[in-house]
C-alpha cells in the first residue's frame, strides 16, 4: 500500500510532479501559498500597486502646472524628486507589509536594496520593481508601469519646452501694467524736505469711503501702533506714510498706506498700500479702508458701554 504522504502532486509554481510536503522537490517553492496574515505588529500586506502608477501620472501634471506658473528648471527638479522618493517609500513599505516576504526571515536587506533602485535610478528600477513585486504575491504591473513612465517622460519634455520658449510667461508690458496696478512704496530723498503741513492735512481729513470718521480716528480704530512719516521722493512728490500691525492671515504683520500730497496742498490721494513690504491691489487696499471705517464707527459705542464715572 502506498501511504496518502507519498501521493505526488503538481507544483503551483513549476507544474512539475512532486511528494507532498512543505516545498516543492524541483524548485523549492512553497506547495501550499500560505495565508496573508498580519505581521508583528498586525499590519496586514498592504498593495500600493495604484498609488505607484498614480504618483508620475500626478507628477506629470505638476510639471506642467510649475512650467506654467513659475517657468522654474529648478521647480521641475523638485517634483521629480520628491515623486522619485514616493516611489521608492511605497516600494519599501509593501514589502516590508508583506507576509511572504517575512517567509525566509527578515526583508530588510531586499526592502533597503529596492528602495535605493527605485530612488537612485527610477526610470530603471521602477519598471522593473513592478515586475519583480509578484515574488510577495502582489500584482505585476509591469506594462502599466511603462505606460506611465513614458507619461511622465512627455511630461517633463513638454514642461521643459514651456520653459524654454517663455509660453504663457508674462511679456515686458503685462509686468509693466501689473506693477501700475500694484504700486510699490515711494522711497524718501533726503535732499527733499516735506512740508510740515503734510500728517496734520491727513490726519484731518476724511477718504470718501467714510465721510463721518477723520482718517485719524480710522487709523487709531484699526491699526496696532500706528506711526505717522512725511516725506518727498526725487521727484519733489510729497507723501504721507501710515504704518502699523494690522492681522493678515490670522497673524500680526506690518503694514503701510501711502498717500500722494496735491501740488497745491489742499488734498491727497492714494498711492500703494503694502503688507509684510508686498504691494497689494487697488481692491486689497480698497476693503483694507472699508474694515478701517468699520473700525471707527465701531469704536464710539464700545466707549458707551462703560461705565459712568461717579461724580
Amino acid at each position: 500500500m502506498t501511504a496518502p504522504g507519498d501521493n505526488p502532486t503538481t507544483c503551483p509554481h513549476c507544474g512539475a510532479s512532486t511528494p507532498r510536503g512543505d516545498r516543492c522537490a524541483h524548485c523549492g517553492a512553497a506547495l501550499a501559498s500560505p495565508a496573508r496574515k498580519p505581521l508583528a505588529s498586525e499590519t496586514p500586506g498592504a498593495d500600493y500597486g495604484i498609488f505607484l502608477l498614480a504618483t508620475p501620472v500626478l507628477a506629470a501634471v505638476a510639471l506642467l502646472a510649475v512650467a506654467l506658473a513659475t517657468h522654474s528648471i529648478g521647480g521641475l527638479i523638485l517634483v521629480l524628486v520628491l515623486m522619485v522618493l514616493v516611489c521608492a517609500a511605497f516600494a519599501a513599505s509593501e514589502i516590508f507589509q508583506s507576509p511572504a516576504a517575512w517567509e525566509s526571515g527578515s526583508p530588510l536587506q531586499i526592502m533597503f536594496s529596492w528602495l535605493a533602485l527605485v530612488a537612485l535610478v527610477w526610470p530603471a528600477g521602477f519598471p522593473a520593481y513592478l515586475r519583480t513585486r509578484r515574488r510577495w504575491h502582489l500584482g505585476n504591473w509591469l506594462i502599466g508601469a511603462l505606460v506611465v513612465e513614458a507619461l511622465l517622460i512627455a511630461g517633463v519634455v513638454l514642461a521643459a519646452i514651456i520653459i524654454g520658449t517663455g509660453y504663457a510667461k508674462p511679456s515686458a508690458a503685462q509686468l509693466a501694467a501689473q506693477h501700475r496696478q500694484n504700486p510699490a512704496l515711494l522711497v524718501a530723498d533726503p535732499r527733499w524736505m516735506p512740508d510740515a503741513g503734510d500728517v496734520p492735512l491727513v490726519k484731518s481729513s476724511y477718504l470718501d469711503n467714510c465721510k463721518q470718521r477723520t482718517v485719524a480716528e480710522e487709523v487709531n480704530a484699526f491699526l496696532a501702533s500706528p506711526r505717522w512719516e512725511a516725506g518727498a521722493d526725487k521727484d519733489g512728490r510729497d507723501f504721507v506714510n501710515i504704518s502699523g500691525v494690522v492681522t493678515y492671515q490670522g497673524r500680526p504683520a506690518p503694514a503701510v498706506f501711502q498717500f500722494l500730497i496735491d501740488k497745491d496742498r489742499r488734498g491727497f490721494k492714494y498711492h500703494a498700500f503694502t503688507i509684510n513690504s508686498v504691494a497689494q491691489s487697488i481692491y486689497v487696499a480698497a476693503w483694507t479702508l472699508t474694515q478701517m471705517c468699520a473700525a471707527a464707527n465701531r469704536a464710539p459705542l464700545l466707549l458707551e458701554t462703560l461705565p459712568p464715572k461717579k461724580p
